[in-house]
């Protein structure tokens, strides 16, 4: 068979990241021909680079609009699975958390996807919303037999009793929590897909809990609660030491909570490190 009818089974609506899928494609390829490489594929699309399909790869260089359309003729994709394509070359090269967000909302509308990831929408609400990850917490707690009723009572902000019983549902769903002798128990066992989509959220999450942050300085006694921070001038590589110092201590926390027998009530902690200048200028 010539290289020009070659044409790969790969399903694109399975991934969520379009250089995955490309390297997938060149790799299938390579194996239904030793003639085909990255130097046949530029002089088939009109490359000057040899490598350009490697360098898209490497995360070294993006493609165009124009580019995409190129792609898609090479790769033999059909209209709809083009679509797709050009949906995961928006996603992944977005430049901004809200750009992304916008793309990946779109992606989780397709329906050919959606099948392919049944849990993919309940997965980003989990990871986008902050209540969702307080109350699976609140259900690992020493608190006995915890209902939607006494969860809407316990939580701050305050939570409908009719909220809590859907955020519940959303759990069961992605198996993050199950029913037990008429109560809920927390499985140990943590959202952890690689999927890019889902795992675009996380800055909503972010966000809404520095807004939390702030507000607890209103809502709870300084007793019940710890805000500080300090303002410091430090080297590239003093930065660096930083967020390992940062890290080691996340991850301490999270170590220490794992030890506890007898935990009673949640708690949120933020770490925020961000610059208050202009990085790199002179």
């Amino acid at each position: 068979m010539g290289l020009e009818k070659l044409k790969t089974n790969l399903n694109i609506y399975k991934y969520t990241n379009y250089r995955i899928y490309l390297k997938d494609q060149y790799d299938e390829l390579k194996k239904m021909s030793s003639s085909f490489s990255y130097r046949y594929f530029s002089m088939k699309c009109g490359y000057s680079s040899p490598n350009f399909l490697k360098l898209v790869i490497d995360g070294k260089r993006n493609i165009s609009g124009e580019s995409i359309e190129t792609f898609s003729k090479f790769f033999k994709l059909n209209k709809r699975e083009q679509e797709y394509f050009k949906l995961l070359v928006l996603f992944n090269q977005a430049k901004t958390t809200t750009e992304k967000k916008e793309m990946a909302q779109i992606i989780l509308k397709s329906s050919v996807f959606t099948r392919l990831h049944p849990l993919a929408k309940d997965q980003y609400e989990y990871v986008s919303k902050w209540y969702y990850v307080a109350v699976r917490e609140l259900l690992k707690t020493k608190r006995m037999k915890l209902d939607a009723c006494k969860i809407s009572k316990l939580i701050k902000p305050k939570l409908s009793v009719k909220k809590v019983e859907e955020i519940l549902e959303v759990l069961l769903r992605i198996n993050v929590i199950k029913r037990k002798d008429n109560r809920f128990v927390a499985i140990e066992e943590l959202v952890t897909t690689g999927d890019e989509v889902v795992f675009s959220a996380v800055a909503d999450y972010h966000r809404q809990m520095m807004q939390l942050a702030s507000e607890s300085i209103d809502t709870f006694p300084r007793e019940l609660r710890d805000i500080s921070g300090v303002t410091v001038g430090v080297s590239e590589e003093s930065f660096q030491e930083l967020k390992t110092m940062v890290q080691k201590f996340r991850k301490n926390v999270l170590e220490l909570s794992e030890r506890e027998k007898n935990k009673k009530d949640i708690y949120q902690l933020n770490i925020q490190l961000f610059p208050l200048n202009e990085i790199g200028e002179s």
